[in-house]
């Protein structure tokens, strides 16, 4: 294809099943693949194309054989951007996997069909959702997060806590003697129960109750009442919904648990193969940018993931996104795939997703990954809805700022995570996340798997005035899950609404709306310099704001303009934890104009120690001196509308109306869908 004598005139190219990868890649004549797309596009650019070029792809289910990999050469201009896009008449899917065919039943309800030679994979789509991989105890579809677990037993002398261990103990006949252990994974809850790790197994001897880890085993010790379970062995093949690869017979096994399952292909069945589907790679030595490339309408699916030794960032994504700037991704799907759906690293930058829907995810939503020197900065994830994530690694986020600046993080829908929404970490000088803005999310059923987190986090290692912004987000059901060393689940358990932890500092948290937490709406754990102002915190279980002294003194801390709302009488307002013991001040610096209402009590009267001072009224006897008691005038409470009535007290301390109307993805729309540099002069 010659490119125009107008450089600066658009240009389409068209993708299409059938097609042709040496066909003109017109709409009669258009091309069967991406990369064949991708290369066209590459002429264009080398004979001097500068306009706008759209890679149009028509509707179908393309199984991708291998990623697709920009650089440099494909970038596109401000003026002249290249853009990938869905056709609008039907759905375009993007597929890591390779189609499973030629079912034939034998036994019962039990499938089996051939497996190409070369072809190995972790996960297995039947229809819209993944099968279960065959695993003892089984899981239980009726108790999906709390049920379907065994627990371990004490290990003596114990390890040293939260160091590596190669072993674990297990409790009574928990574990069957199997035949084969090729393969094996234990699956389990390490430690203090913050990250679940995917350990391969060695050997089980049944005599000393113990599971050998192969390789370097797993990061962290494992502890009495740490649930787990087994996975991907033959003999475990035992319930509805399960599946095993026999490798050595190249067959894969399915238990159907539909009677709709015929193996014909109209359930389709797909073996994720691919561990990403995107991959932009500038040349940061050269200093070249993949830039001005844009991806819309898509539909990404069935990537699979690796296992990770550090479970704290698992970083495997289904578009990698390294030394690229001005790449977008908007108006996209993705499910299904194993790890995140954008990772973020090398010095990208102005980088957005944006109006995507994220759902069943083996992971998070997006992961900024490096070292303050080369972390991403300045992207925008906004008006994106993130729904059941974290199906297989806990320790995730919607969106995981494992370090990384000034981005924008705002107008998302994210629920039912098993740990955070979103968290912001700052480990240090070297791996900082500062001057990062999140504001209006709409947070419902964070937490739902593990404990001592937070709905919206952020960790301040450096100890340092961050610059982060909390600001206008609705954070609802932040629940908490753990086990005890006799080995029973707990849940609700141990978890907040917003966390600052270890030590973050100089955070704004404005006008944020929290409600029915476990312990707290609001936890400050050895910061300083953080502004609590105009929030409204309802009904924390245990209580409503958890100071946790450590190390430094926190101080410089203000809580001013809240509205705090409660039902239960025995719960507690101001929580501090053992400063006494330590001589370090936890209290706020201020404390004044806000509003507090129990629902179930008088407040004035109420004998009960709820605050360091003892009773509210000896509180106040040094902080909130001009703080009322007075119900606060929600308009409909328990339909969770917290607007205020014109005549509630809160308005005549100052406290500023939140504009609900603009919280979660429509919100942005309404706002003309400012972007970071828009939203910060706001």
């Amino acid at each position: 294809m010659k490119v125009a004598s107008n450089t600066s005139a658009p240009a389409v190219l068209f993708v299409a099943q059938p097609g042709d990868d040496k066909a003109p890649g017109t709409e009669q004549q258009p091309l069967a693949t991406l990369a064949a797309a991708r290369d066209a596009v590459r002429r264009l650019r080398k004979q001097g194309a500068s306009g706008p070029i759209d890679v149009v792809i028509k509707p179908g289910t393309y199984y991708m054989p291998e990623p697709l990999a920009l650089g440099p050469e494909d970038s596109g201009t401000a003026s002249g951007p290249t853009t990938y896009r869905a056709a609008a008449e039907g759905r375009v899917v993007l597929s890591g996997g390779v189609p499973i065919t030629g079912w034939k039943k034998r036994d019962g309800n039990l499938w089996a069909a051939p497996v190409p030679a070369d072809l190995d994979f972790r996960l297995l789509r039947v229809g819209e959702r993944w099968a279960t991989r065959a695993r003892h105890p089984n899981f239980d579809p009726k108790n999906p997060l709390a049920g379907g677990w065994h627990f371990a037993d004490a290990v003596t002398p114990a390890p040293a806590m939260g160091q590596p261990t190669t072993f674990m103990k297990f409790r009574g006949n928990d574990v069957p003697v199997y035949a084969d252990l090729s393969g094996a994974e234990v699956h389990i809850f390490i430690a203090w129960g913050w990250v679940n790790a995917i350990v391969p197994i060695a050997k089980i001897d049944p005599a000393q109750k113990r599971i050998d880890f192969a390789g370097k085993g797993a990061s962290q010790d494992a502890r009495a009442g740490n649930r787990y379970f087994i996975e991907n062995v033959r003999e475990a093949l035992d319930a509805p919904g399960e599946w095993f690869l026999d490798k050595a017979k190249r067959e894969v096994l399915y238990i159907a648990d539909s009677p709709s399952f015929s193996g014909d292909g109209s359930m389709p069945v797909v073996a994720a193969r691919l561990d990403h589907l995107v991959h932009c790679a500038g040349d940061r030595a050269a200093g070249k940018f993949v830039e001005h490339v844009r991806f819309t309408g898509f539909h990404f699916t069935d990537t699979t993931h690796n296992l990770h030794e550090e479970y704290y960032t698992p970083d495997d994504a289904c578009i990698r996104l390294s030394f690229a700037r001005n790449v977008e991704v908007r108006n996209c799907g993705f499910s299904w795939c194993a790890g995140y759906a954008m990772k973020l690293s090398e010095r990208a930058e102005q980088c957005v997703l944006a109006e995507s829907k994220l759902e069943h995810m083996g992971m998070g939503g997006v992961i900024t990954r490096g070292s303050t020197q080369d972390q991403a900065h300045h992207c925008s994830v906004v008006a994106n809805q993130m729904e059941h994530l974290g199906l297989i690694y806990k320790h995730v986020a919607g969106v995981y700022v494992t370090s990384g600046s000034d981005h924008y993080i705002a107008h998302n829908r994210i629920a039912d995570m098993p740990r955070y929404a979103i968290s912001l970490k700052s480990q240090g000088v070297d791996n900082l996340a500062h001057r990062n803005v999140v504001e209006f999310n709409d947070v419902s059923h964070a937490n739902m798997e593990t404990s001592d987190t937070g709905a919206i986090e952020s960790l301040g290692y450096e100890r340092q005035p961050s610059g982060n912004v909390f600001r206008h987000n609705r954070i609802l059901d932040t629940i908490g899950m753990d086990t005890t060393a006799e080995g029973k689940i707990q849940t609700p358990h141990f978890s907040w609404g917003i966390y600052l932890d270890d030590g973050s500092s100089g955070t704004r948290v404005y006008g944020n709306i929290v409600a029915r937490t476990t312990t707290g709406g609001i936890c400050i754990h050895g910061g300083k310099d953080n502004v609590f102002e105009n929030n409204i915190l309802v009904d924390g279980r245990d209580r409503q704001i958890h100071l946790h002294p450590e190390r430094d003194p926190m101080s410089g801390n203000r809580f001013v303009r809240n509205i705090i709302c409660y039902s239960r009488p025995e719960a507690e307002i101001f929580y501090l934890f053992q400063a006494w013991k330590k001589g370090q001040q936890g209290r706020f610096d201020e404390s004044d104009h806000n509003v507090f209402w129990l629902t179930a009590g008088d407040l004035k009267t109420l004998g009960t120690k709820n605050t360091p001072n003892g009773p509210f009224a000896a509180w106040r006897a040094t902080y909130d001196k001009n703080s009322v008691i007075a119900d606060p005038g929600f308009v409909n409470p328990a339909k969770d509308d917290f607007r205020l009535a014109p005549d509630s007290p809160a308005l005549k301390l100052g406290f500023k109306p939140i504009p609900v109307e603009l919280i979660g993805p429509d919100g942005w729309g309404k706002r003309g869908s400012p972007l970071k540099a828009e939203a910060a002069a706001q």
